[in-house]
């Protein structure tokens, strides 16, 4: 079963709203059907993405418990669902919210898992008065949220307190990161929404027009599968710069990146909806796309770049004597948006 984003938004409310608290298979299948879609919709949310993570997980566990499910998981998928859906609905992002609501859902979810791995253990916690609830001794598997959950979901390791500094010794100076792209690199102006920007040349691996049908497609979807991208004739490797265009026709064809949204200045904070072009860009094993309107085809040395940093801006970048453009820090983007693929 396949279904839209708006049909899997639609499906999650009427479950929220339901009276019926029971998981059948016919229930859960639709529901499976929902989590998937927005499992790619908010494939670069990581908060997000381990929120449905646990909630499918819960349908996974009724799947296999083939009988009635305790009530405190439906009372958590509920909620894991009335929070994507608020996820979804609300247009403005907000990543530390984000975080906050999933600590909340994982602190709620570890109980759940803590329920049932004592039954499997053989060691019972005490029940509520009148409940004749058995669990399934297993939890479905495979399940992990290492590579979904945040930092807040790992352990914390105590390092032991570091040693007293004397009072003499001076402080050592910090050292200074490096720049994202080196003076004499070649740099791009490219317009992402309604701000002029610089891009480097090297992160570019293709560009492509982008139709409004098109468009509308993969703003629906946040995701771009690369075979859209190639044509009638010619290998689409053949036609990529950098990492990707080193890998295999097949399997670069089997790649789907993630439509990113770079932040930082007077960006919006959702895909332009007038973009004209769609970008393919990399950085190393990191890869993504990005939406702009305009990207001027020649490319100019860059005389120097200041750190200024905003968001995904890294700072003012001059290209020619009396020009200069802020420089779109991609390396960033694509390591908190972006697709990591290692090449066998």
């Amino acid at each position: 079963m396949i279904l839209s984003l708006d049909e899997s938004i639609q499906k999650l409310k009427t479950e929220i709203l339901s009276q019926d608290w029971s998981l059948s298979p016919k229930k859960i299948e639709p529901l499976q059907a929902a989590f998937t879609c927005l499992k790619n919709r908010f494939s670069t949310r990581k908060n997000a993405l381990a929120i449905l993570t646990m909630a499918d997980s819960i349908l996974l566990y009724a799947q296999k418990r083939q009988e009635q499910v305790p009530p405190e998981f439906i009372d958590f998928l509920k909620e894991t669902m009335a929070h994507v859906v608020n996820m979804y609905e609300d247009t403005k992002l907000d990543p530390d919210r984000d975080a906050e609501v999933f600590k909340r859902v994982y602190g709620k979810f570890a109980k759940l898992k803590e329920k049932v791995a004592a039954e499997k253990g053989g060691t019972t916690p005490p029940r509520s008065p009148g409940s004749n609830v058995d669990l399934e001794p297993s939890w479905a598997e495979p399940i992990s949220l290492d590579d979904a959950a945040t930092d807040l979901a790992q352990p914390k390791t105590v390092s032991p307190p570091l040693p007293r500094i004397p009072k003499k010794s001076a402080p050592r100076a910090a050292e200074a990161k490096p720049l994202p792209i080196q003076p004499g690199a070649m740099i791009r102006a490219i317009t992402i929404g309604k701000l002029p920007l610089a891009i480097a040349e090297e992160h570019i691996a293709l560009v492509k027009p982008l139709s409004p049908k098109r468009r509308k497609k993969y703003i629906k979807s946040s995701q771009i599968p690369l075979k859209d991208l190639g044509g009638w004739f010619g290998r689409l490797s053949g036609r990529m710069k950098g990492p990707l265009a080193l890998l295999k026709n097949g399997k670069l064809k089997k790649m789907i990146l993630p439509l990113m949204v770079p932040r930082g200045m007077t960006l919006a904070d959702i895909p332009d909806e007038e973009a004209a072009m769609l970008v393919v860009v990399s950085n190393g094993n990191w890869h993504g796309v990005i939406f702009c309107r305009s990207l001027e085809p020649q490319a100019t040395p860059l005389l120097s770049l200041d750190r200024a940093k905003n968001g995904d801006i890294a700072g003012p970048a001059r290209f020619e004597e009396d020009k200069e453009l802020h420089l779109l820090n991609i390396g960033q983007l694509l390591e908190r948006e972006g697709f990591l693929f290692m090449p066998e």
